[in-house]
């Protein structure tokens, strides 16, 4: 019989603080405090040579620690009781929380920047969120999150400028992924949901059912009106409204 081999424990890896200070973001050494704590740091040989486990490194670079929990946290993980760790973890509690500060405050303005898009546009896009959570295995929507909700403010402040031809453009490139993404959805699907748009209508339903004759009737003489060269209209607008009548329109 074969003896098995076995396998030899590779020791568990640890980290030092100053590993742990060089991984700081460089926006905390503007902290007031921020000096005073590497001056604990370099007048403590202790310091310098500890070496700490992986959960100790992620508690500290997390600041998880409450201050009143501090001197459990000392025992616990065998470190000298030291100013530096108060110190750093109130540097980077405050860090952390500034940066939850500036994360709320981006989020409030794309969600004014979505609120103050045109009503039609904005249930365009709700529905597309809808439209991919319908045909996504777990109910979720990941390319309408990546590639329709905007992430950053630069990207809500592209969509107020948007014409409509820039809309479209957008929505034929998100229904051509979903495509690709869902077996379930296909070109007639989002050649329908496309056609609606064009004309200002947004389904009711998922999958889209086909509008009313009288309501694409209404749509399209109204755009084609706006949108007519004769009228000083855009033609591929025109062409793009026209396509579009003739997209729901059809029987086959």
């Amino acid at each position: 019989m074969r003896r098995r081999r076995r396998r030899s424990r590779r020791p568990a890896r640890t980290y030092s603080i100053g590993y742990l200070l060089a991984r700081q973001p460089k926006s905390l050494a503007k902290h007031a405090n921020y000096r005073a704590m590497v001056a604990h740091y370099h007048a403590s040989a202790p310091l310098q040579h500890l070496r700490m486990s992986g959960r100790c490194y992620a508690l500290l670079n997390n600041a998880r620690i409450a201050p009143h929990n501090l001197q459990n946290f000392y025992r616990t993980y065998r470190l000298p009781g030291n100013p530096f760790f108060p110190l750093f973890f109130a540097i980077k509690r405050d860090y952390l929380a500034e940066r939850e500060r500036v994360k709320e405050a981006r989020r409030q303005y794309i969600l004014a920047g979505m609120r103050a898009l045109p009503p039609d546009v904005l249930a365009q896009i709700k529905y597309l969120g809808y439209l991919e959570r319908h045909y996504n295995a777990g109910g979720l929507s990941p390319l309408w999150q990546s590639r329709i909700f905007p992430s950053s403010k630069k990207k809500v402040d592209a969509y107020a400028s948007h014409t409509t031809a820039d809309w479209l453009a957008l929505y034929r490139r998100h229904l051509a992924e979903l495509e690709e993404r869902y077996r379930g959805l296909n070109q007639l699907i989002a050649d329908r949901v496309l056609a609606c748009f064009a004309l200002g209508i947004v389904p009711d339903r998922v999958p889209p059912a086909r509008p009313a004759p009288f309501e694409i009737s209404r749509q399209y003489r109204r755009l084609s009106l706006e949108t007519h060269p004769d009228r000083g209209g855009d033609p591929s607008m025109f062409i793009e409204i026209k396509r579009a009548r003739d997209t729901l329109v059809d029987r086959t």
